[in-house]
């Protein structure tokens, strides 16, 4: 048996070879299609699809931040407050005098005697200079407790670094205090 197949006489084939060649036909253009039309569309979408998770992590971590916005906004307005309460506390050049005045008030209301209240050398420290205070003072241990309470209640910031104390004599109860305070004014320009 020969098997010529002729295209111009498909018409006259029987029904299974006709069927059977529309099927092939059928599976090559739809394997074609799918091959150049939809395999890019398809590769497409997938890119877009990486691109949507992608946007999709963007879009929550600006959606945090956006959410954090009103909490940021009242920490900087909090820390600004606490800034700005902490500069009022830092004495001005034309008030030196009366902090070491009420320093010297305060020992004087807490019966003690000075031996010397005075001005160490200044020390710049970023943007800050710091004013060291030297003090020598005698008096009872309570009346001390109640110097150094009052020096850290005073409306400028006086920080007590150093303190020594020892009995004027071994029979006496009153005690010689050297301290080494310091308040601290703020420079515009940072210091070299």
């Amino acid at each position: 048996m020969s098997l010529d197949f002729d295209l111009d006489d498909i018409i006259d084939w029987s029904l299974g070879p006709q069927l059977l060649l529309a099927a092939l036909i059928l599976l090559v253009s739809t394997t074609l299609s799918t091959w150049f039309l939809v395999k890019p569309s398809y590769e497409d979408l997938s890119y877009y699809k990486q691109q949507e998770s992608q946007l999709k992590q963007e879009l929550e971590v600006v959606a945090r931040r956006a959410a954090m916005l009103p909490i940021a906004a009242k920490q900087i307005k909090d820390l600004t407050t606490h800034y700005e309460r902490l500069m009022k506390q830092l004495p001005a050049q034309q008030e030196l005098a009366s902090v070491l005045a009420a320093m010297n008030e305060q020992g004087l209301n807490n019966h003690l005697t000075f031996t010397r209240i005075n001005w160490g050398k200044r020390k710049p420290q970023q943007f800050l200079l710091k004013l060291p205070i030297d003090i020598e003072l005698t008096g009872s241990y309570d009346d001390i407790g109640r110097y150094t309470q009052a020096i850290a209640e005073l409306p400028r910031i006086v920080l007590i670094e150093n303190a020594e104390w020892q009995r004027v004599s071994l029979e006496s109860s009153t005690l010689h205090f050297r301290v080494n305070a310091s308040t601290y004014q703020y420079v515009q320009e940072r210091l070299e």
